[in-house]
């Protein structure tokens, strides 16, 4: 049973590497449709997308020690580091966390630091 698998295997395999190629024609397609990009507009904690997010902020994010920066995504992802070596550490530690959460859409809706030692980036 297992020399006829095996044969079975390697000629599919086989007819596989030596077979002809097709060609494929699309001619009666649909149009392709636009893809909608959303914007958030914004501006302050109103920015914020999520309860969860908006918590955070208020309860831990404000009182945070210095060198903290804050990132989300347009899809709801986020995160915010604090206490670090530099301002510039901070916003890696956070933009790194947030693409985190963001694996799937960080291509279209990337993660992106909005909030800064508690100063809104523009």
């Amino acid at each position: 049973m297992k020399k006829i698998l095996t044969v079975m295997v390697l000629t599919t395999l086989t007819g596989c590497a030596t077979g002809t190629q097709q060609k494929v024609e699309v001619s009666d397609s649909p149009a392709i449709q636009p893809i909608t990009i959303y914007k958030n507009n914004k501006k302050g904690m109103e920015s914020i997308i999520t309860r969860k997010a908006l918590d955070s902020y208020n309860s831990e994010y404000l009182d945070a020690t210095e060198n903290k920066a804050f990132a989300q995504s347009l899809t709801g992802a986020w995160d915010w580091k604090s206490n670090r070596t530099s301002v510039e550490h901070a916003k890696t530690s956070a933009l790194v966390g947030c693409q985190r959460h963001n694996r799937k859409s960080e291509d279209v809706y990337p993660c992106e630091i909005i909030n800064i030692n508690g100063v809104w980036v523009e």
